[in-house]
């Protein structure tokens, strides 16, 4: 304090912020100093601030070529992903540039392709080469010499955090490392009091990052590194988090309603993250997340993300059920993962493995229903497991099973309803096994037991859509139930009728688009009610009404299999569509246009079929492609060798279709339309 003026005083790593507090008053005494700080304490008092942050991407390719080597373009663009990774952290591209000299002196041993793919996997502090490296970091006179992870670790130290900033630190350290929105952070952990007043902490002691023009909050990549190595308690502090993200996922049917479709995306990209950090944990709560996360996916169609948080969640409930193997709990969720997975397969055209899945299914939940036989719930999960064996069987075409699986679905649903006549989810599910029972009948045409029971079902479905008018789930059911009315009158030959019907299932289907346009079963249902209305006016000889429908139906369905090519039933949709739109050209005289869409039709049946075999559904519409071309060259070039060669191609496949499947009426139906344009020809 004798010192004569100007003197500067410099004061470097002064990140105890109660250390600066208690000294605050005394440095200030020193009237004849400049004060200099170097502090990761972003705000103190009134003492003027200058943020330093990470060197701009060129200076710090520079300052690692400094250390390392000059590096090929290739390399370079790597070096600008391996900046973002560490969030540009100065120091640490130095040490990983040394890491990299001394792993590569006389060979590559370590490439940036490596180090990269570490961070990416396994993080900044686990990577799979690392060697002592200089540094004068904390040095204290002589150079330091250790590995990277050792260095990085001691530049922060948590014991200075209280317990609410340590718990706050670790749900950012588990969450990606991107702004995150106050509001976001209040609807996640409604249970911290003050949450406003420990992230201003957090942000002033220089832990996390605040923006005020956004009102958001970051961490960088180092830091959270940093903290999921030193905190022991990391699970623990985020169990808040997590909870909040499996509330907010929540859904019913196949639609979210914890959350607008939204916040929801942002809600399963958080869940992927805390899924990724605690990948190596065995957790009943991270298993529940696995399947939200999952079920989110794939309500919006994304199969590949949904498929891995299906097998996830099957993976953990499988160790679990080790460790715990009487738990009825356990065994409940590892038979619904194999329902998800089973669906999933199902979608990509895999039948057979999703035979497996529903049988491992069902086997699970008769095993529960046998050892707790008065528990609703898992009588209910067997009926469950009844509907999808029916549902997988219908689709390869074996009708008599799949009725039997569904009759058994619909015993269990008619005593679950009976005994407990209040709960929707079982009047939902009565519901629904008449709506099965008469798609078998509908298959075998037996249209007047089919018309009986989707009356049954749409009886049902008003009464838990009046009951319960906010349920999006009743909503979409009772629209699906419309549309079964209107294909029986369809079938029947009442046309008038039928629209009635489809118009009611157009206008619910509309509404649940335009509320929820990321649903893609919504999606899937509005471009289904279109092709229903489309076809009823073309056969009412409306044709500007069917052709705006049959218009709408195929951009509907060009889009979802455009967005979700894996989806195996949105290509077999294009194709039903371009067969549609060539009979409406064809009404309308544009032979040209009808023989384009024909032919695009019978292209894309031929890769379904070619590439899903045991899917009959799909050689169905290779069979009725045939005959559509058939039929064209015949009525309207007059070509009739062209077309006994499309429709011997026809008989072939419908025959081999009647041969196996001899009770779908829908396959017969096309072989009489086939063989009665080849009179002449024996049957084969």
């Amino acid at each position: 304090m004798n010192l004569e003026k100007p003197c500067l005083l410099v004061i470097d790593n002064a990140n105890e912020l109660s250390d600066l507090d208690a000294n605050y008053q005394r440095l200030r005494r020193c009237s004849n100093f400049h004060l200099l700080l170097t502090t990761r304490i972003t705000y103190f008092e009134r003492a003027e601030a200058c943020a330093i942050n990470g060197l701009p991407p060129d200076d710090a390719l520079t300052l690692f070529e400094k250390y390392y080597r000059v590096l090929d373009d290739d390399e370079k663009a790597l070096f600008f992903q391996i900046r973002e990774a560490v969030g540009g952290n100065t120091l640490v591209l130095e040490l990983l540039a040394k890491n990299l000299a001394g792993q590569n002196g006389l060979r590559q041993r370590y490439s940036l392709a490596d180090l990269l793919v570490d961070l990416q996997s396994q993080g900044l502090l686990k990577l799979s080469h690392s060697q002592a490296v200089g540094t004068d970091y904390q040095s204290k006179g002589a150079m330091r010499h250790e590995k990277p992870e050792a260095i990085i670790s001691a530049m922060y130290d948590l014991s200075g955090l209280s317990a609410q900033e340590s718990a706050l630190l670790s749900v950012f350290a588990v969450l990606p490392a991107e702004s995150v929105a106050f509001s976001i952070l209040e609807t996640l952990l409604l249970n911290i009091s003050c949450l406003d007043d420990h992230l201003l902490s957090l942000n002033q002691k220089g832990w996390i990052e605040f923006n005020e023009a956004t009102k958001s909050f970051k961490c960088s990549p180092v830091v959270q590194e940093v903290t999921q190595q030193k905190n022991a308690d990391l699970r623990k502090d985020c169990t808040p988090l997590l909870d909040a993200l499996t509330e907010k996922l929540d859904y019913e049917g196949k639609h979210i309603i914890g959350a607008s479709y939204t916040d929801a995306l942002l809600y399963a990209r958080y869940g992927e993250s805390v899924l990724s950090t605690f990948q190596h944990q065995l957790d009943y709560d991270l298993a529940i997340l696995s399947d939200r996360t999952g079920s989110y996916y794939y309500i919006v169609g994304n199969l590949e993300k949904s498929q891995y948080f299906f097998n996830t969640y099957q993976r953990l409930c499988k160790n679990l059920l080790v460790e715990t193997p009487d738990d009825p709990n356990l065994k409940s969720e590892l038979a619904i993962s194999f329902e998800r997975l089973g669906d999933i397969y199902t979608v990509l055209g895999n039948l057979k493995s999703a035979i497996a899945s529903f049988e491992e299914q069902n086997r699970l939940a008769q095993e529960l229903q046998n050892d707790y036989p008065q528990h609703i719930e898992f009588k209910n999960k067997l009926a469950i497991s009844y509907q999808k064996l029916g549902n997988v069987h219908y689709t390869i075409g074996d009708l008599q099973l799949a009725m039997f699986f569904f009759k058994k679905f619909n015993l269990l649903e008619i005593e679950l309803y009976y005994d407990f006549p209040l709960n929707f989810e079982f009047k939902a599910g009565l519901a629904t096994s008449y709506l099965k029972i008469g798609s078998i009948y509908i298959a075998l045409r037996n249209l007047v037991s089919a018309s009986r029971f989707f009356k049954k079902c749409n009886r049902y479905m008003k009464k838990l859509y009046k009951e319960s008018p906010q349920s999006i789930r009743f909503k979409n059911g009772l629209a699906v139930s419309y549309q079964n009315r209107g294909n029986i009158y369809s079938e029947l030959g009442d046309l008038s009728l039928a629209l009635v019907f489809f118009d009611q299932h157009y206008q619910l289907e509309k509404e649940l688009y335009q509320d929820f346009p990321d649903n893609i079963e919504f999606r899937s249902g509005f471009a289904i009610s279109c092709q229903n209305l489309a076809n009823t006016y073309l056969a009412l000889g409306d044709l500007e009404q069917a052709f705006t429908f049959f218009e709408k139906h195929h951009q509907l369905v060009e889009e979802l299999h455009q967005n979700y090519p894996k989806n195996v039933e949105f290509k077999n949709s294009v194709a039903i569509s371009c067969q549609h739109l060539g009979n409406i050209h064809i009404a309308l005289d544009n032979l040209a246009l009808g023989l384009t869409f024909f032919k695009k039709f019978n292209q894309l049946a031929k890769e379904l079929h070619q590439d899903f075999p045991q899917h009959i559904n799909f050689k169905h519409s290779l069979a009725i492609s045939y005959l559509r071309l058939g039929l064209f060259h015949e009525e309207k070039f007059l070509d009739l060798n062209q077309a006994k060669m499309y429709y011997r191609q026809s008989k072939n496949l419908i025959i081999e279709l009647v041969n196996h499947h001899p009770d779908n009426g829908s396959f017969k139906q096309t072989m009489n339309r086939v063989t009665s344009k080849l009179p002449d020809e024996a049957d084969e």
